[in-house]
């Protein structure tokens, strides 16, 4: 399995739990794996896909596909994610899109309300004579980028598709990472010209597109849904921007011992008590943040034979290896080096 780079745990990167839940039952089905025991080896309980508007952390959701293209062994893992996006996978994004009178609205939509998906990548469109370019920007590198940028164009295509009369097919679909072994199953979904090592991720469309009405639109609900996209986006960022730099901040103390609320609140620049408070609005608690953290970072450094237990223990902020090995039993059940052995 690959290893992801630890700094992404303590980054603000993350992923709607919604989009998630929505795409897992029909991609394992599709693989025959068991959601239970991706779940448990991922480290991850069903409580974040419980409640609406709940982000997972970048490095959560990451570490949820490995697990799968480690069973898979399925390079196409993104464009697969990709091709069971529906409008609940994005909750109040994707039903004021669905809302929305014609193609053009819908992506203007998409690109203003995108982070209540998540935190992420950008969307971007771009006028090239009869054309238009829908690209994405992708903050990551490597083959984590691969797998979202697949999932992230395939989705936009499987997403629209339904939504107008017409068959839509882009004029070009282009990715900046090389070609796969198989590309034929990419250009018989897209029923369009696919490249590889292009100069930008995403598609382009006629321009005349963007004025095709869509079927699902809804002028009363277009108005309503518009308003409560703002409204919940402005909470929103409120929100996550919150639990994003506890974690953040949580990540910078590791390193020189176990930080405390305090120190953590103190380097937001607002009281303990107030801190613990605008996490209990949201029914989340400092110690838990940082027991989650722990074992995220904990799995990213076991997969890193030259770390020893107690090198990890102490980038943990663990005293000595002994606490670090019962922290790590009570998450996974087992000992760091077991875990470490595959056992």
């Amino acid at each position: 399995m690959p290893v992801l780079d630890p700094g992404l745990a303590g980054s603000d990167q993350s992923l709607s739990a919604a989009y998630v839940d929505a795409v897992l039952p029909p991609l394992l089905a599709h693989y025959g794996l068991s959601r239970d025991a991706v779940l448990q080896q991922a480290g991850l309980t069903e409580a974040p896909f419980s409640e609406p508007g709940q982000l997972l952390p970048l490095v959560d959701v990451l570490r949820l596909f490995l697990v799968i293209l480690q069973a898979s062994g399925d390079a196409g893992l993104g464009f697969e994610i990709g091709k069971r996006v529906k409008p609940r996978s994005y909750q109040v994004l994707g039903y004021v899109i669905l809302a929305s009178r014609d193609l053009g609205q819908a992506i203007d939509r998409l690109i203003r309300f995108e982070s209540l998906s998540g935190k992420l990548g950008e969307t971007r469109l771009s006028h090239h004579g009869d054309r238009v370019r829908l690209s994405w920007q992708c903050p990551l590198a490597g083959e984590p980028a691969r797998y979202l940028t697949e999932a992230a164009v395939t989705g936009w295509v499987a997403f629209m598709r339904p939504l107008i009369a017409r068959e839509l097919a882009p004029s070009q679909v282009c990715f900046r990472h090389g070609a796969p072994d198989d590309e034929q199953r990419y250009r018989a979904f897209f029923d369009a010209p696919v490249g590889f090592s292009a100069d930008f991720d995403g598609v382009e469309l006629p321009a005349e597109y963007l004025a095709l009405p869509l079927e699902s639109a809804d002028p009363g609900l277009s108005l309503m849904m518009e308003r409560e996209a703002r409204d919940l986006l402005a909470d929103f960022d409120i929100n996550s921007n919150l639990v994003s730099a506890v974690r953040a901040r949580i990540y910078q103390q590791l390193a020189d011992g176990e930080p405390s609320l305090e120190s953590v609140a103190d380097s937001l620049g607002m009281a303990a008590r107030t801190l613990s408070a605008r996490l209990a609005r949201r029914s989340l608690r400092f110690a838990d943040i940082l027991d989650g953290l722990r074992q995220s970072l904990a799995e990213l450094y076991l997969q890193d034979s030259a770390l020893s237990l107690t090198e990890i223990a102490l980038l943990l902020g663990f005293a000595e290896s002994s606490s670090f090995s019962r922290a790590f039993r009570r998450w996974r059940g087992t000992s760091p080096n077991q875990w470490r052995r595959g056992g």
